[in-house]
């Protein structure tokens, strides 16, 4: 994996692509991307300044939204407010289009099995802090309040206990939660590339995601010729870094500012250098360089 990219050092670039595009097509996950990480899941709330922005471009002329989340869909829907984007739930195996279409992308036979899901739940009392979310055909350890010392601990318990179910079951470790995933290789990539499809016309491919989960999206988007953002990370598939959730909502209402003009008067030759005057100063004053 090579060096990540300071996102707002290449927004000249990023702003004649946006002029020359015929769409805009935008996915974003949701803890650690727009909104910080809470030791309780069910406090995160968006910020107004995120949800504006986000409702704003849902509603841009050319504009596609794409909502992606370890959550549960109907958790990620509230928690967002949004009505017209694509939902991406429990990690890749929901999902929810514009047109109201609802499935889920695990059948019954292809579920994580109750008996490691029961194992799961009995460790976890063992380990005050942690507990296990149950979601449609898998289910997510939360151990963020767990003693540190007794965290890693914790973690190989839970590796023990899902070898048995190989071929059955895959772990994911992502920012203080295992996803316990079908074996079916379904994720959020998979839900994002068939929602994608094979549009004609040109259009510019963004991704925000902070996770492991969102790693494979990474990879597919910058197999399609898009850009990649990783959010608070150091080394990642993405192309692109961002230092924090403050930056991605920045960062959006400068994508939203673009795209709302990318039809008006030209800015002129002078317009990628005022907008990397633009990024440089966004830099400076939240002092990440």
């Amino acid at each position: 994996m090579a060096s990540l990219k300071p996102l707002w050092l290449h927004v000249g670039s990023l702003c004649e692509r946006l002029r020359c595009s015929e769409s805009l097509v935008l996915g974003l996950d949701f803890d650690g991307t727009l909104t910080p990480i809470l030791d309780q899941p069910e406090a995160v709330e968006l910020s107004p300044r995120a949800r504006e922005v986000i409702e704003r471009l849902s509603r841009r002329e050319g504009a596609r939204l794409a909502l992606l989340s370890g959550r549960a869909l109907d958790d990620l829907r509230a928690k967002t407010g949004l009505g017209r984007a694509f939902f991406v739930g429990s990690a890749g195996l929901e999902t929810l289009d514009e047109a109201g279409r609802r499935e889920v992308h695990v059948g019954p036979d292809q579920s994580v099995p109750v008996e490691l899901v029961r194992q799961l739940e009995s460790w976890c009392q063992r380990f005050p802090g942690s507990w296990v979310e149950r979601k449609p055909g898998s289910c997510a350890l939360h151990y963020r309040v767990v003693t540190p010392g007794l965290q890693p601990a914790f973690g190989a318990g839970v590796r023990r206990r899902v070898r048995p179910f190989r071929g059955q079951a895959r772990l994911v470790h992502g920012r203080a939660v295992f996803e316990v995933m079908p074996a079916t290789g379904w994720d959020k990539a998979a839900a994002l590339e068939a929602w994608l499809g094979s549009a004609p016309g040109v259009a510019t491919l963004l991704f925000f995601g902070d996770d492991t989960e969102d790693e494979s999206v990474h990879a597919m988007v910058r197999r399609r010729g898009g850009v990649a953002v990783a959010v608070g990370r150091i080394v990642s598939r993405a192309e692109y870094v961002l230092p924090s959730c403050d930056d991605v909502v920045w960062f959006l209402e400068w994508l939203d500012r673009e795209w709302a003009d990318r039809s008006g008067p030209a800015r002129g030759p002078d317009a990628p250098a005022a907008a990397r005057t633009e990024a440089a100063t966004a830099v400076e004053a939240h002092a990440h360089l």
